[in-house]
């Protein structure tokens, strides 16, 4: 059934090219590390994230076919009354065991992974919803991640004068090992619930079919000088469906979010197509898992700066798999028109 799963999603792989118009154009730079969270850094888990977003309202950043029009009915979401946004996303994920110094297979905890993609985005939104639908395409188990984390690492060593971080010893043991294609279709929906002079609470859900398969649902708070939508909250926007940057105005603000996922398959724990020397089987792998996080968004017209603090659960119950993890990240969005 894993091995079914990505190739199921082929047929929505469709071309095309929407009509332009003027509108808020931008890009984004997203980092995740958990070196960004002194004290709490265990350089394990999710260790590294990066994202390069470049989107458009109306705009001609269109890969997929319209599937809007066949999942908005059945959501009873009336796309004629929202504002599409679309964008290209650029992106890694990196995940090490703990003993990253270890260069033997470490079996009782979670396995080296890594993915590099491409995502195409495609969100409609009005005043109090907003509908996302993503189509991605990557590739798991490429050299590169090794290679920017003992680059990163060695950088650390020799900027500071220290020991440590060691260099990853392991990475040959990772997921898919060599590289292989995968493919992942997302659907997420959020509901502004409440809203008052300086704050907001929403709530939503995502589904994900492909390389992983889960579900979950959600909340979001914001305080203080808020003129932006609810759902441009820079809420781990690495992982994010629905999330859509907002560069209108002058306004500062602290938020909070929280999700609870079930998980059905995770390729970059459970292995895909090729064969792979560390995997997780099904009974280790923690079916609910909860993810959070805290951050304070500051942003000019054109310009938004976001520091977040996020946590999850460990995602297999392996002996020497954490708990929990923490990392840290920074988000940068430019607008114009």
């Amino acid at each position: 059934m894993k091995r079914a799963i990505p190739l199921l999603l082929c047929a929505w792989l469709a071309g095309g090219v929407a009509a332009a118009e003027p509108a808020t154009r931008g890009y984004s730079v997203y980092f995740d590390q958990d070196l960004f969270v002194p004290g709490t850094n265990q350089d394990r888990d999710y260790t590294m994230g990066l994202g390069i977003e470049v989107f458009e309202e109306q705009g001609p950043l269109y890969l997929l076919g319209d599937i809007l029009d066949t999942v908005g009915p059945v959501l009873r979401f009336d796309r004629q009354k929202g504002r599409i946004h679309q964008s290209w996303f650029f992106g890694s994920v990196t995940y090490t065991p703990d003993d990253i110094a270890n260069p033997e297979p470490i079996r009782d905890d979670r396995p080296y992974a890594s993915l590099l993609y491409l995502a195409n985005k495609k969100v409609v939104t009005d005043d109090d919803q907003a509908l996302g639908i993503e189509i991605m395409v990557g590739a798991i188990g490429l050299d590169v991640a090794e290679q920017v984390q003992s680059g990163l690492h060695g950088w650390v060593r020799d900027t500071f004068d220290t020991d440590e971080p060691q260099d990853p010893e392991g990475w040959r043991h990772q997921i898919s090992d060599g590289g292989e294609l995968t493919v992942r279709l997302r659907v997420a929906r959020s509901h502004l619930w409440r809203r008052g002079d300086a704050w907001d609470l929403a709530g939503g859900w995502e589904a994900n079919l492909g390389f992983q398969t889960n579900a979950s649902i959600g909340l979001t708070a914001r305080y203080g000088d808020v003129d932006s939508p609810f759902w441009s909250v820079p809420y781990d926007p690495i992982n994010r469906g629905a999330f859509v940057p907002s560069l209108r105005d002058d306004e500062l603000y602290v938020w909070a979010a929280g999700r609870l996922r079930a998980v059905a398959y995770d390729a970059l724990l459970q292995g895909q197509f090729r064969d792979s020397e560390v995997t997780v089987s099904g009974d280790d792998m923690r079916r609910l898992v909860w993810e959070g996080g805290v951050g304070v968004t500051k942003a000019w017209p054109g310009l938004q700066v976001t520091f977040a603090i996020n946590a999850k659960a460990g995602d297999t119950e392996l002996p020497r798999a954490p708990e929990q993890h923490v990392w840290g990240g920074l988000y940068f969005s430019w607008g114009f028109r």
